[in-house]
């Protein structure tokens, strides 16, 4: 009988993915350098709570704006391309940035504008690399489950732990330094994209009439809500993102006047949820073999429920970075579970539009979650918006368990797209 080991060995990913994979870790590092380092250097001007606000939302807004369009973008266009020319326009970006710092010209409204030119870039890029992952190691579930947990691994790892501590030393040091490192680090990640071979190319039907952006558009939105696993997926997604925003947004607030932790403490809470992220990361195509997909599925959304619940109704620092903990495990192996689904289910072709109208439609929970948190914390207390969105998250898991058991998914992916 095969032991554990020597089936995770035959998984060969090849040396593309690992090109990918590579990217991947050193943009995530230069992007969590960034990020630890953007909000300081706003901070060097202005102590006011709207400008950090205005910086983060124009980091967000091109998700809203532009995911759909990418999506089409990148079903057009040659992935490994639109990856490399979005590496090359956030090098230039942190290029002209780096000088802004060293003329002493930066202002409010240069950080909001090159924050949202840095989340243009990140929509293409993902959208492209999420689709390219099936062209790179093939549509084999063990290897896409492989891949998947690699590459978010490597964005925690980068994103999480290496990225924001250096980036704040190097800030100390010189406030140019992050911003230069994070330049280097896309013009790093995509002369290794562009060094993939490029020879798997999208599907095109010769003689087919070239349809417009927004025919394009419809034609993922359908495909997406006309099957009926990848409808539960979104929205079983888009209802967990209510739950985790809810929670994250009311952390800071938990440890401080709950947990009674200093400034760190909280930092320190958000350091366990990156670890049990990197380790769910790395375990969830092993659990998926074990398991089944749909097992790690509806475990991982009850547990994070009870999790969530737990932080509730336990005011202890240690149990609480237990939690954490549980929370980055579990959500992550959820997400290589859904990606790696998505992308047997989804042909090739419909990938891009796919992914981008799912991701449109789980950031629907974002907003709702921070809202239903700080309207529940400011009404009663913020333990109870804690325990709602536990209770909530258990519920919605009970509701899904039809469509998202092992048998169910199983029946999904039993003709691999092509």
């Amino acid at each position: 009988m095969p032991t554990k080991e020597s089936d995770d060995a035959r998984v060969r990913l090849g040396g593309r993915f690992h090109r990918l994979f590579g990217a991947t870790l050193v943009s995530a590092t230069g992007t969590g350098m960034h990020a630890a380092a953007l909000p300081l250097l706003v901070l060097q001007s202005t102590s006011s709570p709207m400008a950090l606000s205005s910086v983060v939302m124009a980091a967000e807004i091109p998700w809203v704006l532009l995911s759909l369009h990418a999506g089409v973008v990148v079903d057009r266009l040659d992935r490994r391309r639109v990856m490399v020319w979005a590496d090359l326009g956030r090098f230039a970006v942190l290029v002209a940035l780096a000088v802004l710092i060293l003329t002493a010209r930066v202002n409010l409204v240069w950080l909001v504008l090159a924050a949202f030119l840095l989340g243009v870039g990140q929509v293409f890029f993902d959208i492209a690399a999420q689709s390219a992952i099936p062209d790179f190691v093939s549509r084999d579930p063990r290897s896409l489950a492989a891949a998947n947990g690699r590459i978010v691994a490597a964005e925690n790892n980068g994103e999480d732990f290496v990225g924001p501590p250096l980036g704040s030393a190097l800030f100390g040091v010189w406030n140019i330094l992050p911003f230069a490192g994070n330049a280097l680090s896309f013009a790093a990640s995509g002369l290794l994209i562009f060094s993939i071979r490029a020879d798997a190319k999208p599907e095109k039907t010769s003689g087919a009439p070239r349809t417009s952006m927004r025919g394009d558009i419809v034609e993922g939105i359908r495909w997406l809500f006309g099957n009926r696993t990848l409808r539960a997926l979104a929205a079983v997604s888009c209802l967990g993102n209510v739950a985790a925003t809810a929670q994250f947004a009311m952390l800071a607030l938990l440890a401080k006047e709950v947990l009674g932790l200093p400034d760190f403490g909280f930092g320190l809470l958000l350091t366990a949820t990156a670890v049990g992220a990197t380790l769910g990361g790395l375990a969830a195509a092993a659990a998926g073999r074990r398991f089944g997909p749909g097992t790690v599925m509806i475990v991982g959304k009850a547990g994070v429920g009870v999790a969530i619940l737990v932080l509730g109704l336990v005011a202890n620092a240690w149990v609480a970075a237990t939690m954490m903990m549980a929370t980055g495990a579990l959500m992550t192996a959820e997400k290589v579970v859904v990606s790696t689904l998505r992308q047997q289910i989804v042909p090739g072709e419909l990938l891009g539009r796919v992914l981008s109208s799912s991701r449109l439609v789980v950031m629907v929970g974002g907003p709702v979650g921070a809202a239903l948190g700080g309207v529940l914390a400011s009404a009663f207390a913020v333990q109870v918006s804690y325990v709602v969105s536990g209770v909530f998250l258990i519920l919605v898991t009970l509701v899904f368990c039809p469509v998202l058991n092992n048998r169910a998914l199983a029946s999904a992916t039993d003709e691999p797209a092509r």
